[in-house]
């Protein structure tokens, strides 16, 4: 019976497909609760730099404050992965939620009472990207879950339109509501959407047991997975791109708040309708992927993504037109749609059920290398300008990528699922 799911899954409709995981009220309740917390992750990131930007008038303090937000992805994403493989993921998802309200809650109060120091904000930053490192393993392992392995590339198609929406809703409402109150008027939204997202996922009721834990040390149980990880050909290849791409190109995105303002000219409304810009052409690529019945060159969307992603930011810093660079960023949200969708369901798919959150956490360790990225831009933009800094960026992680893309599996054969052995 197994067999014939991905031939009944490819004679549905995109909209039946949808539909049907949309019927289910757990993935339905999730879902919900993702859109509000992507909102609420782009939106306060946008608030923050700005506000930094506002209080510091200093490049460097702005990529600072990504250094501390993606420092804790850096720090505990494998730990995050085995704690996602041993322990309730709903349960995690609850301490993220309760960790996102009481941060929001105290910045919230610091603005509306003049009182915040940039200090403040870097200490929130961190544990607003605890929350994300807590959350992301437990979140896509907890999905697979719920829909299975001939059902995944749609949910996480149907994820990466609820990131895209998060992330073209977020800084837009950033801009607006900074231009129309202050930095006070975004606080109180934030708090009320991470206030719901916490009420659905306390309404989702297939939590499952907690996992058996594990005899092994930490140690030896951190060996295992690095080297399963690494023996496994198509994951190994995922996680050296995302490494490369972290470190050089989505470590760039901490500087557009700068970019626009010093080198467009333009202030907090036009800035969060620029950094709004990928989440059109993500979106547009995301509805595309997700009405693919069923894929199986997995790799080949993720390369092409990457390569449009970089390209297109290489040409938005060079761009001294606004239009131009609005447009270079709808082209990179294209690429980057493509690339996101595709990085977690390669995992998903290609690993052992029981391994699974263990590679997602792996994962998370190369997209946390952000950090260190984002602390070179910064120093190179403090140096030079936002703008140069962007540029030699996305530069160097062309040519890293080259050899990466060429030596991996991805491109040359299809992702093998997982063997059902129920």
């Amino acid at each position: 019976m197994a067999d014939n799911q991905p031939t009944a899954q490819a004679n549905r409709t995109w909209s039946e497909r949808v539909k049907g995981l949309l019927q289910q009220r757990d993935f339905r309740l999730m879902w919900a609760a993702g859109g509000l917390d992507n909102t609420g992750r782009w939106m306060d990131s946008v608030v923050m730099g700005l506000l930094v930007l506002d209080l510091t008038d200093s490049a460097f303090q702005v990529a600072l404050l990504f250094v501390f937000r993606w420092t804790p992805m850096l720090a505990f994403a494998l730990i995050s992965g085995m704690i996602a493989d041993r322990v309730n993921r709903w349960a995690i998802m609850m301490v993220a939620r309760t960790v996102a309200v009481s941060v929001t809650a105290v910045l919230l109060v610091l603005v509306v009472t003049g009182t915040v120091e940039p200090w403040h904000l870097f200490i929130g930053s961190f544990f607003l990207g605890s929350l994300f490192v807590l959350d992301f393993p437990s979140r896509r392992s907890l999905i697979y879950d719920l829909v299975g392995s001939h059902r995944i590339v749609s949910a996480m198609s149907l994820e990466s339109i609820n990131s895209t929406l998060g992330r073209l809703i977020g800084p837009f409402l950033a801009g607006l509501l900074i231009e129309l109150t202050g930095f006070s008027g975004p606080y109180f939204f934030l708090i009320t959407a991470y206030v719901v997202a916490f009420v659905l996922i306390l309404s989702v009721k297939t939590r499952g047991p907690a996992r058996a834990a594990s005899s092994d040390s930490f140690w030896r149980t951190v060996s295992r997975g690095f080297k399963y990880s690494v023996n496994n050909s198509v994951i190994r290849s995922v996680l050296i791109i995302t490494l490369i791409m972290n470190a050089m190109a989505f470590s760039v995105e901490s500087l557009f708040p700068v970019v626009a303002r010093d080198h467009l000219g333009v202030g907090a409304g036009l800035t969060g309708i620029l950094i709004s810009a990928q989440a059109i052409g993500s979106l547009a690529a995301a509805s595309v992927i997700a009405s693919l019945a069923v894929v199986r060159y997995h790799g080949r969307i993720f390369c092409l993504g990457l390569s449009l992603q970089l390209l297109s930011l290489l040409f938005f810093a060079l761009s001294p037109w606004y239009p131009v660079s609005f447009l270079m960023l709808v082209l990179a949200g294209l690429g980057a749609a493509g690339y996101s969708t595709m990085q977690s369901t390669i995992i998903l798919i290609s690993a052992e059920p029981e391994m699974r959150g263990t590679a997602l956490g792996m994962l998370g360790q190369c997209i946390g290398v952000a950090a260190v990225g984002g602390l070179a831009v910064g120093v190179v933009a403090n140096y030079f300008s936002a703008q140069a800094a962007v540029a030699m960026s996305v530069s160097l992680g062309l040519l890293l990528l080259v050899p990466a893309v060429f030596f991996s599996p991805l491109v040359r054969r299809p992702i093998t699922p997982p063997v059902d052995t129920a």
